[in-house]
């Protein structure tokens, strides 16, 4: 019976480090995400290059969706893919929605846009995941909305006073809410990103109707080669 508890008591502490290692493992993934900006500095004016400053990004999110199709349809196993939560076994990985949304946001927002949408991502979301865990969600969600607003502000920070404070306040609250909200068939880390880029373009584009274009200058610039 000892020998029965001890073995018992092994266990749980393998298990119990195994979650805590995949634990960190998705919180350094999520920071690592902020890696994906050099794509900012990749130069554009050779045609070549372009090209590939497009293509890449698109083929390695196509790569990501067949593996995760073959992990699903069983011709992978799923304990080759270190740190799926339970819930991610039968459905889509969270990393595919994290990966689809910067390449979104790469692609087809403006750098303006998708630079905070990104690094909400990256950070307020683990962020608010050790806060919502150790002091509750409500703390949680307020440090975290904070803590996006200064993205924002970051990004911004060439506009005017009025539409730094106005983006900050939407893509904040736009970034908290995708976070926040939990559906089976989309991921958070897909919401936290599209959810306030979608609501920032719709405000440039309703500003810029009356004959005012909101959108500062960018903060990146890409590397420009001579030959």
């Amino acid at each position: 019976m000892k020998k029965m508890v001890d073995h018992l008591k092994v266990a749980k502490k393998k298990i119990t480090s195994l979650d805590f290692d995949a634990h960190w493992y998705r919180r350094v993934f999520h920071a690592f995400g902020a890696s994906f900006l050099i794509y900012y500095l990749v130069p554009s004016n050779i045609a070549w290059i372009r090209i590939l400053k497009f293509w890449i990004p698109v083929i390695i999110v196509i790569l990501v969706f067949v593996l995760e199709f073959l992990r699903i349809k069983g011709k992978i196993d799923s304990g080759h893919f270190f740190g799926l939560r339970m819930y991610e076994k039968n459905r889509v990985g969270s990393y595919l929605f994290f990966g689809l949304a910067i390449l979104l946001l790469l692609i087809f927002f403006p750098q303006q846009i998708a630079l905070p949408c990104i690094l909400c991502a990256c950070f307020a979301d683990p962020i608010i995941g050790e806060l919502r865990l150790r002091f509750g969600k409500k703390k949680g969600y307020v440090v975290g909305f904070f803590v996006c607003m200064f993205f924002f502000i970051v990004a911004w920070y060439k506009a005017d006073l009025w539409v730094v404070f106005l983006v900050s306040i939407i893509g904040a609250t736009g970034a908290v809410v995708g976070e926040m909200r939990n559906f089976w068939w989309i991921d958070d880390d897909f919401m936290i990103q599209i959810l306030p880029a979608v609501l920032i373009l719709l405000l440039w584009f309703a500003i810029k109707i009356i004959g005012v274009d909101i959108l500062p200058d960018q903060i990146i610039y890409p590397v420009e080669l001579m030959w």
